[in-house]
């Protein structure tokens, strides 16, 4: 009898922890990704020989694409891939590519990672020194060749990770970039950098939450879930390396966006710095905003923190690289 109550207690102990383990899951890490819109063509995955490794992207060729179209490569963070960034980016890259005739790339990193502007060995990426930086080059080139996209109009958009591997793409290649647009990620400090930042950068859109726990506003250590990354610079001093890059020394106009929602907790602050009426870089603090991208279709998992609603992050990259002019 009583070795029947201790199975029963046992049985019953498991049923309650899986219980809480679900209702824990659904709460803080559960994120449905939105439906997938109508559009005018369908995403297509490809294969490329980057080097000696077989590498995949997704890519999205809409039907109205002029004669010399520009091309957006988008890039995911740490443990997601090309298909939950698309996903995660509200399918809005797509759209936006059907209304104004460009192509859009989502790349695959190496086991969900990327050999990024970061020293260390703390991924596979890392340990195998893949080299992402070709891959990046090879699909440009196919690109190039194949479709005809005007090399003068190649823009690379990374999240978390993925905005650290545009880092390092922007510093060793900035003759093939023109822009950059990056969200929830910072320079490495000096020390553990694997690029020397040269002068011309491309011009840069950069979004910081302030209450992002992964990668600290103030600057300091990158933590992932208990993972050690390696230390950055604050969003401010990642901003301003990109505005002296470029031979900007004053300090940038600052505005506040409109605040939409009486209920949304969050503001957004925007920093300009230009030249010749020209913006050359331009930084969006979210205050109390999490390790999320902005957009009105997507909800995030709770454990990355709070979303914003008042910037629309994809229609502001586009806007920003001037994708809306075909």
């Amino acid at each position: 009898m009583k070795r029947k109550n201790v199975m029963m207690y046992t049985i019953i102990s498991v049923a309650i922890v899986g219980l809480v383990l679900a209702i824990l899951y659904f709460y803080f890490a559960y994120a449905p990704s939105p439906k997938e819109p109508q559009l005018s063509s369908t995403i297509k995955r490809e294969e490329i020989i980057s080097g000696k490794s077989t590498r995949t992207y997704l890519s999205y060729h809409a039907k109205n694409t002029g004669p010399s179209p520009a091309l957006l490569i988008v890039l995911h963070g740490t443990g997601i891939d090309g298909e939950k960034i698309r996903a995660w980016t509200g399918y809005e890259f797509d759209e936006m590519a059907d209304r104004y005739g460009f192509f859009v790339a989502y790349l695959d990193g190496y086991k969900g990672d990327w050999n990024d502007s970061r020293k260390g060995e703390f991924s596979e990426t890392k340990k195998k020194k893949v080299n992402d930086v070709k891959f990046i080059r090879d699909v440009i080139s196919r690109y190039e060749n194949k479709f005809h996209v005007n090399p003068a109009k190649i823009y690379v958009f990374g999240y978390s990770s993925g905005g650290t591997m545009a880092f390092r793409m922007a510093t060793e290649n900035p003759q093939m970039l023109a822009g950059i647009a990056t969200v929830s990620s910072q320079l490495p400090i000096p020390e553990q950098s694997i690029c020397t930042l040269p002068d011309n950068l491309p011009k840069a859109l950069l979004v910081h939450g302030s209450g992002d726990s992964i990668c600290p506003v103030n600057g300091g250590e990158l933590k992932l879930f208990g993972r050690k990354l390696g230390f950055v610079m604050s969003a401010n001093a990642t901003a301003q390396q990109f505005a002296q890059r470029n031979g900007i020394k004053g300090e940038p106009i600052k505005t506040r966006l409109p605040h939409l929602d009486v209920d949304d907790p969050t503001t957004v602050d925007s920093y300009v710095w230009s030249v010749a009426n020209k913006t050359i870089v331009q930084q969006y603090i979210i205050n109390g905003g999490g390790h999320v991208i902005p957009q009105p279709s997507v909800q995030f998992p709770r454990i990355l923190g709070r979303k914003s609603g008042d910037l629309n992050v994809p229609e502001k990259v586009v806007e920003f690289f001037g994708l809306q002019h075909k």
